[in-house]
């Protein structure tokens, strides 16, 4: 009786954590720029989207090496302003307090407006840390 008493316990803290967060982004700005680099052949890409969030302004660093999703959703985001970013466990709280994070560029997914409002999305600083 204590083990399934445990158990439950056990998955009842474990739930209030949750899994990755999804968060909801209104892009205003891009900034992207592309270089060679000598000798090489590969190119050295800077890409960073200024987004209006719940938590207020934030500046999202795109990493990753997937060139062709990287050139589809720059394509899409021409006509759409409303992504998905899956943010990890444990980049959760970096994303909701910090105003710069970086996020794997495959980590991003856009949405369509009508269905998707940001009406509860903010200018300004994240909130403070409690």
């Amino acid at each position: 009786m204590k083990q399934v008493l445990f158990a439950l316990i056990f998955l009842f803290i474990n739930a209030v954590k949750g899994n990755a967060g999804d968060h909801k982004v209104v892009l205003y700005e891009e900034h992207y720029k592309e270089q060679m680099i000598v000798g090489g052949g590969e190119s050295k890409i800077y890409h960073t989207w200024q987004v209006k969030t719940l938590f207020g302004d934030k500046l999202l660093i795109l990493t990753g090496e997937d060139y062709g999703y990287r050139k589809w959703l720059r394509r899409y985001e021409h006509n759409h302003q409303t992504f998905i970013v899956k943010i990890p466990d444990q980049g959760d709280d970096s994303f909701i307090y910090s105003k710069i994070i970086y996020v794997n560029i495959q980590q991003i997914h856009p949405v369509v407006e009508k269905n998707w409002k940001c009406n509860d999305c903010r200018h300004g600083h994240p909130p403070a840390r409690p």
